[in-house]
């Protein structure tokens, strides 16, 4: 069977766009570092990929709600350590006052300070973290304590937990509420010693050592756990930090180009490209002999 001019142009032709598209893949897995960019040059290859980088995503979204947590937690964490100083200092005034030879007037400019401490306590359990109140559990919005009618600080945030989806079936609490107990007895101790100071009750104010120390102890207890809550997403992060490396090693083998080899294909394919060129080039030589006969 004779095959002519033009059938030997067209197979030519199409082994020249082969050519082409090997150099172009090639060169696009080389400026990309992967081996495929598309599904139709890797078929499975391609969607293993695709279930690699969701997990990626997956695990990347985990990570960013877990620091989101521990961020919110070290703020807290903060705060409370800032109310466990006040009461530490009230606790040194209180020892101070309750010396029988202590009068009325430092007494009363004792009372001065608790109040200061007071407001002390208050503000930072009324404290804000990205615009957001600390303490108020999901009323973000709503400043944790306010002081009622009779002059005492009430709790006015929510009683649910503020927390971060980690995965599709694990969330963990984020925050502290300042419904616990701890923060009730700080502002109760102080209150009371104040009202002691300021009446010249002695056995009042030797009451507030007490007082004052149970609430220490509250605020101290509730920081350690706290603490806990943070190491414990520390060691969630280290986790996640770790399967990401993991998937991330896997996806850059799986993805990753053999350089030498697709340098090499590039170059058969230039040897290639101009064999056929100069066998077009034949053609329509012989093309233009003929005619001229």
């Amino acid at each position: 069977m004779r095959i002519s001019n033009s059938q030997q142009y067209e197979s030519l032709m199409a082994g020249i766009n082969k050519q082409l598209q090997i150099k172009n893949d090639n060169n696009a897995s080389i400026a990309s570092g992967t081996r495929f960019q598309r599904p139709s040059q890797a078929g499975i290859d391609y969607k293993t990929s695709l279930d690699l980088r969701h997990t990626q995503t997956q695990i990347q979204g985990s990570l960013e709600a877990l620091r989101l947590a521990e961020s919110r937690l070290s703020a807290s964490q903060t705060m409370l350590h800032d109310i466990s100083n006040v009461l530490k200092r009230a606790q040194t005034i209180a020892v101070q006052q309750a010396s029988g030879q202590v009068g009325a007037q430092e007494h009363a400019a004792a009372a001065t300070e608790v109040k200061h401490l007071l407001d002390q306590v208050a503000n930072s359990a009324n404290q804000q973290w990205q615009g957001e109140f600390l303490f108020s559990g999901t009323a973000v919005k709503t400043q944790a304590f306010a002081i009622d009618a009779t002059g005492a600080y009430q709790y006015q945030g929510a009683t649910q937990d503020r927390t971060v989806a980690v995965s599709s079936n694990q969330s963990i609490i984020s925050n502290v509420r300042g419904d616990e107990q701890a923060f009730t007895d700080a502002f109760t101790a102080l209150s009371n010693f104040q009202t002691a100071l300021l009446a010249n009750d002695q056995a009042g104010i030797a009451n507030a050592i007490s007082e004052l120390t149970t609430a220490s102890n509250g605020i101290i207890n509730l920081t350690s756990r706290v603490g806990g809550q943070i190491q414990a997403l520390q060691s969630y992060t280290q986790s996640y930090q770790d399967m990401k490396f993991t998937i991330d090693l896997r996806l850059n083998d799986h993805e990753a180009v053999d350089m030498p080899a697709l340098i090499a294909e590039i170059q058969q394919a230039d040897i290639a490209l101009q064999a056929s060129y100069s066998q077009i080039a034949n053609i329509k030589s012989l093309s233009l002999v003929n005619f001229l006969r």
